[in-house]
């Protein structure tokens, strides 16, 4: 019997964590990739930055998630340093409420019978309703599928609990539970897994309170394990991030265990406060809000010994080296971030048209626009071999539609920059003034991109051909085919407004 009820402690287990992933998952598809650009929005405040943290990783259920989105914010650069560690604060504080999702539902409210009907209606949900809002089916799946877990872990535990000889635990000081907390979460890389642990080991009476606080402490620490493998490579920026989030854990941690478990336990007496499990994850929520409070005013100095200590960015940051495409969430915010990068580089290219001297310097430019386009294709291809959620294929074909309509609006350009050349440095009253309302047309284009309708784009081009047509005598005389060129143009124009549509969300 009791191989049995440990057989279905392990299935909770197993339903818990799988849970957890599927509500993570849609969680992500239902923000649609929102969590990168609210994170970047920390660009204000430290304060405001610990806030974002916090809601953002209470959304996404998983520090782990946001800890890589912030490296690869982080890789480039469009988060500074201190910002990134103010999320990091945030970060920690915000995956505290996974504990007290899981007490409460799982433990308090006693919703198991409910976790069947959850799950039924949401895999009716995930197969009724159109592509596009199936995610909600999804969570509500994954929703059921938890509290299942949670109960069915419960259960099997209790029982386990009763049956068990806990003489056999006696005598092990708190620092062995710590270890074993560092251990395990390091090892299933899941702090949630670790607090269903202890709070099913606590509700079942394996261990004692002051044995699931030191349990928890550790697993808290265990949780630098995944920043660390993701910075071992890279820029130093990671490592920084990284060297700071295992700072964080370990100050966080020696408070805990040295100065806050030993008093916890009275001061849950003096208050009155008899429920072990509630007190398990307030402590959990204390010793993390303590360690904001106790690292926020010193963010500034903090980041600068970081960057003395840890490195100095002694390279422009390559991110499809720095980011590995396994991890789909931050290798989708790198290759957008790249895309967008490199759409501004051909946007200036476009719009800086040459004389005759600067046509080399104009096609090494666009060589090397077209070997970076190589380079995210590339890219793109090994993110695309990855498992991808509806939401991530349709982020993917959008990034893909716009790199490729981008750089064939440069291509236009480059067609007919042999025309353009010697237009630009043109004295004809008829071809500078052709040359100016050309460029005109097509700043136009490229400063509206997405909010311009195509159409009126094309009926401007259509003006421009009839005074191109004014011009041709004067254009033949100096060997320029001006009706190419506006042609050209034009479809550098439809191109940009086509891939300013499709990149409008990145």
């Amino acid at each position: 019997m009791a191989l049995t009820n440990l057989l279905q402690a392990l299935a909770g287990l197993g339903l818990f964590l799988f849970a957890m992933s599927q509500l993570e998952s849609a969680a992500r598809a239902l923000l649609a990739g929102r969590a990168a650009g609210w994170l970047q929005q920390a660009a204000g405040t430290p304060v405001k930055g610990v806030l974002l943290g916090v809601a953002v990783t209470a959304l996404m259920q998983s520090s782990s998630l946001v800890g890589l989105l912030v490296l690869a914010l982080v890789t480039v650069r469009v988060l500074a340093l201190r910002h990134a560690l103010a999320i990091m604060l945030g970060a920690n504080l915000g995956t505290t409420m996974t504990g007290w999702l899981v007490t409460v539902l799982g433990f308090k409210l006693s919703l198991g019978e409910a976790g069947l009907p959850l799950a039924g209606l949401g895999g009716l949900l995930a197969i009724a309703l159109p592509e596009g809002q199936r995610s909600l089916g999804r969570f509500v799946f994954a929703l059921g599928l938890l509290l299942l877990g949670l109960d069915t872990m419960k259960t099997a535990v209790e029982v386990v609990g009763t049956r068990f000889d806990l003489a056999v635990l006696q005598g092990l000081p708190p620092i062995v539970y710590l270890l074993v907390g560092v251990g395990l979460t390091a090892l299933i890389q899941s702090s949630s897994a670790s607090m269903l642990i202890s709070l099913a080991a606590l509700n079942g009476g394996l261990v004692s309170l002051p044995e699931a606080l030191a349990f928890m402490i550790g697993a808290d620490l265990g949780t630098t394990s995944t920043l660390l493998l993701g910075s071992v490579k890279g820029a130093a920026d990671k490592r920084q991030v990284a060297a700071f989030h295992l700072l964080y854990n370990v100050a966080t941690a020696l408070l805990a265990f040295l100065v806050l478990l030993p008093l916890w336990p009275r001061l849950l007496a003096a208050l009155g406060w008899n429920d072990p499990l509630l007190g398990l994850v307030a402590f959990h929520s204390t010793f993390n809000l303590l360690g904001v409070f106790l690292f926020l005013p010193w963010l500034a100095p903090l980041e600068r010994g970081l960057v003395r200590w840890v490195g100095r960015r002694a390279r422009d940051p390559d991110p499809f080296e720095d980011v590995d495409s396994k991890a789909v969430e931050p290798a989708l915010l790198v290759v957008e971030q790249s895309v967008a990068r490199l759409g501004e580089t051909i946007r200036r290219r476009c719009l800086d048209w040459p004389d005759r001297g600067a046509l080399p310097a104009f096609y090494r430019d666009y060589e090397a626009i077209t070997d970076r386009e190589m380079r995210i294709t590339a890219y793109l291809n090994r993110v695309g071999q990855q498992p991808l959620d509806a939401g991530q294929t349709a982020r993917l074909q959008r990034v893909r539609q716009c790199l490729s309509e981008w750089v064939y609006a440069c291509k236009a350009i480059k067609d007919v920059v042999d025309d353009l050349a010697p237009l630009h440095d043109s004295r004809a009253p008829a071809l500078v003034a052709l040359d100016a309302a050309l460029h005109r047309g097509l700043a136009a284009a490229l400063a509206h991109g997405a909010a311009l309708d195509e159409t009126a784009h094309g009926r401007a081009m259509a003006q421009l051909t009839r005074q191109a047509y004014q011009a041709v005598e004067a254009a033949r005389a100096e060997g320029i085919s001006v009706l190419n060129l506006v042609r050209e143009i034009d479809a550098c124009g439809r191109h940009w407004i086509r891939g300013a549509r499709a990149g409008s969300s990145i």
